[in-house]
Formats: C-alpha cells, structure tokens, sequence
C-alpha cells in the first residue's frame, strides 16, 4: 500500500477514500495512535466550496465503515472526516493486537479522547477543511456520541453544530442505576482500572447489521467485533461520569441534532423485533436528557431503526440521511446563530437543568 508525501494512504472503504494515521501524546502503550479517514470523491458534483466539514465519531467496540453516509455527506457539499480514536479500528493493527496488556477501547476518562479530536482537527486543518467561512460539526455514535457531546461542552465555540446518533447519554432504566453503578464501580475503577471483567455486551446486535451474518454491512470482526471488546471498570465508571455531567445540563449553545431509534428491545435472546429497535441503549433514556444538552435540540425519532439509527434498513436511513442534510443545510445559512436554522423544529422537552442523578 503506497503512502503519498502529505501522509494520506488509500483507505479499506476503496475509492474515494483515505486514511491518514496520527501519533498521540496520550494514551497508553500499544494505543498511541489515531486514524483520521477522509471522504473526498473523484468527481465532485458540484465545484462550489464545500459548506463546512463535518467530523464523525464512532461508538464502543466499533469503528468507522458507514461509506454510504459519507458519501450522503459530501454529496450535500460538506467535507467528510471520520476519526478511528486510539485503542480502536485502523489503530488495531495486527502487532498491536498481539500486544496482550492495554485492551482495545479502554479509558478510565472520556477526555482522554480530546487529543485525538485535537490532532484530528489539526489534519483537517491541514487539509483546508473547514475552510474560510466554513462550519464545523462534529457527529457522534453512542459512545462517541457522549464523547462528542462532552468535547462540545468542554471546548465553547469550537463548533458550529453537533449532529448525535443514539448518544449514550443516561444508564439503562433509570438515572438511579447509574448511582447505584457509580458507588460500586468507583473504588474498583480506582483500584485496578484495566482488570477484565468477565461479562461482555451481547445485544444480537452484530446478528443484525453485520454481512457476516444476516446484515448488510461489511465489518472487519477485528474492529468491530460480535460481542465487543473486554469491559474493565475503568471504562464504565469513565461512561458513568460523563453520564453524570451531562445528567447536570452541558447547556450547548450550537445546535443539536438528535437521532434515535423510535423504541428499544433489550433481550438476551433473539426476537425478529431486533431488526426494527435499538438492542443496545435504553432509547426512554437517550430522549429524557435530551433536553440537559441545551436549549437547540432537534430529536428525531424513527420507526424501524436499529441502534446505529444510519445503518436501518434502507427506507429508514434513507429518511434519517435526508433529515441529517436538511439540518446540515440549516446549520450552513444559521450565520452562527443556533434559532436560525431552517427546516427543523424541536420535538426534546423544553430546557432545563436535571437533577443531580
């Protein structure tokens, strides 16, 4: 595989894509990388200069390979970027993997990921994205999509839009799971962080979207495995806590797009229902603190749509897709102001600050 002289290499979604790989002051050995994937067609329909760049951010025990949305993306006429963090997809290489101490996908805090987000920005920079006048959004999945909102909250006119795909935003059930959880896991997360717990997330949900079983979509197992990666108690009470800041109203002043399945079924066995719900995230939950992002968020919620609400049967992200760009389109004539978007009108709760959870 050849590597041109500004560092982009062909990337394993093929044509049109590239991927570059960025070394991290943070992190721990062997995950002291980040891959930043780029989406820039051969053809551009149009020659006029791309709105912004959009900037996507995956989820737990996963990777980014949705090349349809990128393109959905880029055909609206935004630069597209995805970001493998560190410990995660393109990072794991084959050497990297045999290391056995450091498993994939651990942090003992969710702002480990900010230098990653920082370096990725810095080659978006590079590349001249978001250009002059450009916006900037930055899209989240799950875990990432919590990650996603944290650093919005963290870094204060940074962006100019956060986009949210069945964001992690509150524990399963009830907020008081999540107090119930903290109490257990904080001393052990202090303890020994990295210890390997003897659980791992089935959700039926890789059964579903994976082409190595019954879905669609093309899944290095290695990246995105069928159960997921190790879970260590440094990584749960990591979720926990950012859970918690958000439980305490992040009050962005960008403004939100969330997406999310219209109902969740959560089984250890298999129903046909997991075709058409979210397996993975209590859905009650992700709406209910909707409303401590801030005060400009837009939910929508989609019938028939699994827990990546963009890898649905096609009818379903075909309507979510079209959603995303007429946000994306409101967000480039918004001028900065978040109540100036077209298009959207909010379905969250009205705003305010939750209770301590």
């Amino acid at each position: 595989m050849s590597t041109a002289a500004d560092g982009w290499e062909p990337d394993v979604l093929g044509p049109g894509f590239t991927a570059r790989t960025v070394d991290l002051a943070a992190g721990s050995a062997p995950h002291t990388t980040a891959t930043v994937v780029r989406h820039r067609p051969e053809a551009r329909a149009s020659a006029a200069r791309p709105h912004g760049a959009v900037l996507y951010l995956h989820g737990w025990s996963d990777y980014f390979f949705n090349a349809e949305l990128a393109r959905a993306v880029t055909a609206a006429g935004w630069s597209f970027y995805a970001l493998d963090l560190h410990g995660y997809g393109r990072n794991l290489t084959d050497e990297v993997l045999r290391v056995p101490e450091g498993p994939p996908g651990h942090t003992t805090d969710l702002r480990d990921y900010d230098d990653d987000v920082a370096a990725a920005l810095e080659v978006l920079a590079e590349d001249g994205a978001p250009g002059p006048g450009g916006k900037l959004v930055l899209m989240g999945h799950s875990t990432g999509g919590l990650t996603a909102a944290l650093w919005a909250a963290h870094h204060p006119g940074r962006l100019d839009g956060l986009a949210l795909n069945a964001p992690w935003l509150g524990p399963h059930g009830a907020d008081v799971v999540g107090r119930l959880l903290r109490r257990v896991l904080g001393p052990l997360a202090r303890r020994r962080p990295e210890r390997e717990l003897r659980l791992r997330l089935r959700s039926h949900y890789y059964r579903v979207i994976s082409h190595h079983a019954e879905g669609e979509w093309p899944i290095d197992p290695r990246w995105r495995p069928e159960t997921s990666f190790a879970l260590t108690p440094g990584w749960l009470n990591a979720v926990l806590q950012a859970q918690l800041e958000v439980v305490e109203g992040l009050n962005l002043q960008v403004p939100v797009l969330l997406q999310v399945s219209a109902r969740s079924w959560i089984r250890p066995w298999w129903s046909e229902r997991m075709r058409s719900a979210d397996t993975v995230l209590d859905v009650r939950q992700i709406r209910r603190h909707a409303r401590d992002l801030g005060p400009h968020v837009v939910v929508r919620s989609y019938e028939g749509a699994v827990h990546d609400v963009h890898l649905s049967r096609e009818p379903v992200r075909r309507a979510a897709q079209r959603d995303l760009v007429a946000w994306l389109e409101g967000v480039a004539g918004a001028g900065g102001r978040p109540g100036a978007q077209r298009a959207t009108r909010s379905t969250a709760p009205p705003y305010r600050r939750s209770r301590r959870a």
